[in-house]
């Protein structure tokens, strides 16, 4: 941005200086009175001499040196270029400036940042009213955009990061719930909660080096709560996307044996662990 900035802030320079500096006519005129005084004084000196000999001479070669180039008549004075005539020229240059300004600096996102700052509380009252509206997708974005801000001033807010990062699942920011769940789960590395959702995460939208931590993550959860219905559905889909099929088959035979007989989600498990275990041969 400075790059920009600094021929802009020069510009503007440049036309505030052609208003108060207006450009004026040249020098001419007081070179030849300067020519012709010297001229005169010369000559003085000639007359008030009395040994010179080839005084016509000299006279001549002082006429030709100082008096040459100076015109017969008077030259039109040339009336000197107003500053209002170069007001259009420097108003340009001012707008110019400013928007190569706003262009390159980051105001914009100052000024969003800013009114997302202020919707925030009323945001967050809205999202924890049960009797209250939805937020809409934009407003979302806003609060995404204000926690974000809150948390910069709050860095161990365990639940804004969480809200943080559920909000941006929301709107399908993957990268910022990835940070925001890492964020929690840094601040509380022994809640189970949290090791979930950013288990959770980095299953949905993370790349592959992220699915194998989501892994040990979860293989460390079902440990601690190996009837935990949540960790062995997640394990399952963790396994299956980084294709570990006898991984799979095994989190689904267990979801299998802890549901009820009459759990709707059989029928779709079942499925599930027919593919595994035929990806698995």
């Amino acid at each position: 941005m400075t790059l920009f900035l600094l021929p802009a802030l020069l510009m503007l320079a440049g036309a505030l200086a052609l208003l108060y500096f207006p450009w004026q006519g040249g020098t001419a005129a007081d070179r030849d009175s300067l020519n012709r005084t010297l001229y005169q004084t010369r000559l003085d000196e000639l007359a008030q001499e009395d040994n010179i000999v080839d005084r016509e001479a000299m006279v001549v070669e002082l006429q030709r040196t100082l008096l040459a180039d100076i015109p017969d008549a008077t030259p039109a004075k040339v009336r000197p270029l107003g500053r209002w005539v170069l007001l259009p020229g420097a108003v340009a240059l001012v707008l110019l400036s400013c928007g190569i300004f706003l262009k390159t600096s980051d105001i914009g996102q100052v000024l969003l940042w800013q009114q997302a700052e202020r919707q925030t509380p009323a945001l967050l009252r809205q999202l924890q009213d049960p009797t209250a509206a939805p937020l809409r997708m934009d407003q979302l974005a806003q609060l995404r955009l204000g926690l974000r801000s809150q948390l910069q001033d709050q860095p161990d807010y365990l639940a804004g990061w969480q809200l943080l990062g559920r909000i941006a699942l929301l709107l399908n920011d993957g990268e910022t719930a990835i940070g925001a769940f890492a964020r929690a789960h840094q601040l509380a590395a022994n809640d189970p909660v949290a090791t979930f959702d950013y288990a959770s995460v980095l299953v949905r939208a993370g790349d592959s080096g992220q699915l194998r931590m989501a892994e040990l993550l979860l293989r460390e959860l079902h440990q601690r709560q190996p009837q935990n219905l949540s960790v062995l559905e997640l394990l399952a889909l963790s396994a299956l996307r980084s294709e570990d099929y006898p991984q799979a088959v095994a989190a689904l035979q267990q979801l299998l044996e802890i549901l009820p007989a009459n759990d709707a989600r059989r029928q779709a498990i079942e499925r599930q662990l027919a593919q595994a275990q035929a990806s698995a041969r």
